[in-house]
């Protein structure tokens, strides 16, 4: 007597196909992304971004889980799983799959972002390299801060902006370019303390990123990707910092 199997239930995968929450729910999440930018572009403006590490970056790792939080409440009313958005495929052949997709996109990234970094240096817009040198981590513990923040901004970014946003703008009647304009959109508008060059380049990311969850039907890739860069990013800065002081 032959015994059947039992059933396993198949990986879930990003449809894009409906409204994920209400759109008021939405606008409120475009006002605190826009209220919270510009807080720091202000900050960025007044020099202030210098000091208190520590507090800043325990300050910046509470608001990327608050703001997950916020978009679960949104997800609930509409009676959405988070493994909907999510895309996460079980096994360790298809999370070794998602690492290496990480790293190719990431280095494509790279070098396409700092094509586009020197395209608009030369037409007059750079990123403020003093404000971003100024965020770097010095010490050990802000170093390991930092990787926690930059680990938590994978996770909680990539699940609202390609996640959510992209999502719920992709629901609309136009469909997906929609959803990547929308979403890339906030996404560059909410790093205010960048300047607008920086916006600009973020913009241009989450495009890219909105292209990785499109082939791999998953947010894992980037929130790798986007966790590895900021860690990276903030490492090669603060060498920077200390082989160039401000």
């Amino acid at each position: 007597m032959h015994e059947t199997p039992p059933e396993t239930s198949p990986d879930p995968q990003i449809s894009f196909a409906a409204r994920v929450a209400p759109w008021w729910h939405t606008v409120l999440i475009v006002l605190l992304l826009a209220c919270t930018s510009l807080l720091g572009a202000r900050s960025a403006h007044r020099n202030v971004v210098a000091a208190h590490h520590v507090a800043r970056y325990g300050l910046g790792i509470c608001m990327e889980w608050a703001l997950l939080l916020l978009v679960w409440w949104g997800l609930r009313m509409k009676r959405v799983r988070l493994e909907e958005l999510l895309g996460f495929r079980r096994g360790f052949d298809e999370l070794m799959e998602d690492l290496l997709a990480a790293g190719v996109f990431w280095i494509a990234a790279v070098i396409v972002l700092a094509v586009i970094g020197l395209s608009l240096k030369a037409v007059g817009l750079s990123a403020p390299q003093k404000t971003l040198m100024a965020i770097a981590p010095r010490t050990p513990l802000e170093v390991l801060l930092w990787m926690v923040l930059s680990c938590s901004a994978g996770f909680c970014e990539e699940f609202v902006f390609r996640g959510y946003l992209l999502q719920q703008f992709s629901s609309v009647g136009a469909g997906l370019w929609l959803g990547v304009l929308c979403s890339s959109l906030l996404f560059g508008i909410s790093h205010g303390y960048e300047g607008a060059a920086g916006m600009i380049v973020i913009t241009a990311y989450g495009a890219m990123f909105c292209t990785l969850v499109f082939v791999c039907r998953s947010l894992r890739p980037g929130m790798i990707a986007h966790a590895w860069h900021d860690i990276f990013s903030g490492v090669m800065l603060a060498l920077l910092r200390h082989f160039h002081p401000l």
